[in-house]
């Protein structure tokens, strides 16, 4: 069964209305949010700045070997922005930017950057399009990403799943979904494996997810 893109259509699509994607409303952030990261992987750190430029929209910029790029994204003004994620989901040498796109009341999404050799560009999914993720979910579903080794390199992983029967104690609850594992090559994921699964607590490894596995 393919699956291929879950996270988008399921976690985004699916489950925004369980999810209850409200926002609250702290000050927007005037001025640029900085991270560092070696973007092409030649040893040298470069500035990844993050800067709120409209309602609804983020401009992340760098300068790598002298060379300006830049590229805008959707952002959620009433939360403001954060630094975007220094990731590495392949183990190449080479970070992507994991970049918050929108906060609601128990779940992120995000989108994610590489830099191919001149430009930062969003990376895509087998389908082509620009790949997004989610994490959180409350009790509602479970959500995340997390990276694991995988023939030499890593191995990019997401859950997307739902909570069986919402009305169970919190400790009964079990979840259905997919777990997909995917491997970036050229900033386009391929699937290598989809796992099915259902009727899992939330402890059952095939739920496992953890961001700061991917730094």
């Amino acid at each position: 069964m393919n699956r291929t893109g879950l996270v988008r259509t399921v976690a985004i699509a699916g489950l925004a209305a369980a999810l209850g994607l409200t926002a609250a409303a702290p000050a927007m952030a005037a001025d640029p949010i900085t991270t560092v990261a070696d973007l092409n992987g030649d040893g040298e750190i470069e500035t990844v700045n993050a800067q709120l430029t409209g309602d609804s929209d983020q401009l992340i910029s760098a300068t790598v070997n002298g060379t300006y790029t830049s590229i805008h994204l959707p952002a959620d003004s009433q939360f403001g922005i954060e630094a975007p994620r220094v990731t590495g989901l392949n183990g190449d040498g080479r970070a992507e930017l994991i970049v918050t796109q929108s906060v609601g009341a128990n779940t992120t999404f995000f989108s994610v950057l590489h830099y191919d050799g001149r430009n930062l560009s969003q990376v895509v999914g087998a389908d082509d399009k620009p790949f997004s993720v989610a994490e959180g979910g409350g009790l509602a579903a479970h959500l995340g990403y997390q990276c694991t080794s995988l023939e030499g390199g890593r191995a990019f992983a997401t859950v997307a799943a739902e909570t069986d029967d919402i009305s169970r104690p919190v400790e009964q609850l079990t979840y259905s979904g997919t777990r997909t594992v995917y491997t970036l090559r050229d900033g386009a994921l391929s699937v290598h494996d989809t796992i099915p699964f259902s009727g899992r607590p939330s402890t059952d490894p095939v739920l496992s997810a953890d961001s700061a596995s991917c730094a």
